[in-house]
């Protein structure tokens, strides 16, 4: 049985370019459904896709009548939210049908916009391919925490030439190569998410260990943003059984507008999920800034470390963490699931530890009195004379988590 790869695309800017690489698709063995996302009001259609504009609009409950009226208005933002809308409502249908195995699309700033907006209502595992001429910078809020793969177009997609046509061809390949590999077999162990950054890998490498001796799989990830971002959002599907948050330090750069912010909701997924977890505050002891000179005026007196030409760490003062623990305690106390906190007293980063300023075991330690205060009575807390960098450390907040998934009975595969 054939694969079926689905391309929506603009076809009233990009027909020519759409049926170049619907040809190849095809020429490879696979099957093509076409989604027209466009308005019509740019270009004929050079193919009948299988999905016209109507049929687009109609999924997200709308018109063309009305679609186009937006656009006469001015309102070209809500009018790409809609088609895009109506797309993946079909993209989901196809996708529950088995019709869907794989996903590309092309063009410019709204051809991305709309291409990857439709990738994002797909979940992780579906190949997914973007061809764009945006792909060479900040692309993150095209991606966001999905598995979408974005190619640079290099010159704009527009007409075919030998160095459009070589790009598509490779957008074509990739995803197709995608599509060929095949879906990965699911692990049927239960799944524990450990979030970690810098210097607190080594803790989660030796919490995973001690936690898959147990019969746990763990998925690993970078407290950078999108990785907190991307492992609350796992939750939410139900994809993570337990977490181990050793780096929620995503927190403090949305509190204080850092490199590393991944939104105001970070830390609240297992909690409103129910799951066990074991809250660490690994590396909150610092924001990061691209440079010196993204430090907001009121820290440009306090101490900071270049960890890397754009990694700039600022270390919080008593202040900063003082409100640190009240947003963490606001968070924490909407848990409904077993919910616990470990406290490393002898510091909470690497940094603390190689550089000498950053070490302020006061500051650290009016942060644990602040939110074991104001949490909630059901919630454990443990103080650990320990490094959160030690391996004692580390085998203790994985035996931690362990007794709290054991208390919620929500281990059902693993040896005990």
């Amino acid at each position: 049985m054939k694969s079926t790869i689905v391309f929506p695309a603009t076809l009233d800017t990009k027909g020519q370019e759409s049926q170049y690489i619907k040809n190849l698709i095809e020429k490879n063995g696979y099957n093509v459904i076409t989604i027209d996302v466009g308005t019509g009001t740019r270009g004929d259609l050079v193919f009948p896709p299988d999905y016209p504009r109507e049929a687009v609009a109609k999924a997200a409950g709308s018109s063309m009548e009305e679609i186009l009226d937006l656009g006469k208005k001015g309102k070209e933002n809500l009018l790409m939210d809609m088609m895009a809308e109506g797309a993946a409502v079909i993209c989901q249908q196809l996708l529950k049908d088995g019709k869907l195995d794989g996903i590309i699309s092309i063009g410019g700033s709204m051809g991305t916009n709309l291409g990857t907006k439709i990738m994002k209502a797909l979940p992780f595992g579906i190949p997914k391919v973007m061809l764009s001429t945006y792909a060479s910078g900040d692309t993150s809020h095209f991606i966001g925490t999905k598995d979408i793969a974005m190619l640079p177009s290099i010159a704009d997609i527009a007409g075919l030439n030998s160095i459009t046509s070589t790009t598509m061809a490779q957008a074509a390949g990739a995803v197709m190569g995608m599509v060929a590999m095949g879906k990965v077999k699911s692990s049927a162990k239960p799944q524990i998410g450990i979030t970690t950054i810098g210097g607190t890998t080594g803790t989660a490498m030796n919490a995973k260990k001690w936690l898959e001796g147990k019969g746990f799989e763990t998925i690993i990830f970078h407290a950078n943003g999108p990785g907190g971002k991307s492992m609350d959002e796992m939750v939410k599907q139900g994809l993570i059984q337990a977490t181990l948050d050793l780096s929620p330090s995503e927190i403090v750069d949305n509190i204080y507008d850092g490199m590393n912010n991944s939104g105001p909701e970070r830390m609240e997924a297992a909690g409103k999920m129910g799951i066990p977890q074991l809250v660490v505050p690994g590396n909150i002891d610092h924001i990061i800034y691209p440079s010196p000179e993204q430090i907001p005026e009121r820290f440009k007196s306090q101490r900071y470390h270049m960890h890397g030409p754009h990694i700039c760490v600022l270390r919080t003062k008593k202040k900063e963490m003082l409100e640190v623990a009240e947003v963490m305690a606001k968070k924490l106390n909407q848990a409904k699931g077993e919910t616990a906190v470990l406290f490393p007293l002898q510091g909470i980063s690497v940094l603390d530890k190689i550089v000498e300023e950053f070490y302020e075991p006061e500051t650290n330690l009016a942060f644990f009195d602040a939110l074991e205060k104001q949490l909630k009575p059901e919630i454990k807390v443990r103080r650990m004379d320990a490094h959160i960098t030690d391996a004692a450390f580390a085998e203790t907040a994985a035996e931690m988590l362990y007794e709290l998934i054991e208390r919620s009975g929500s281990k059902s595969q693993g040896k005990v």
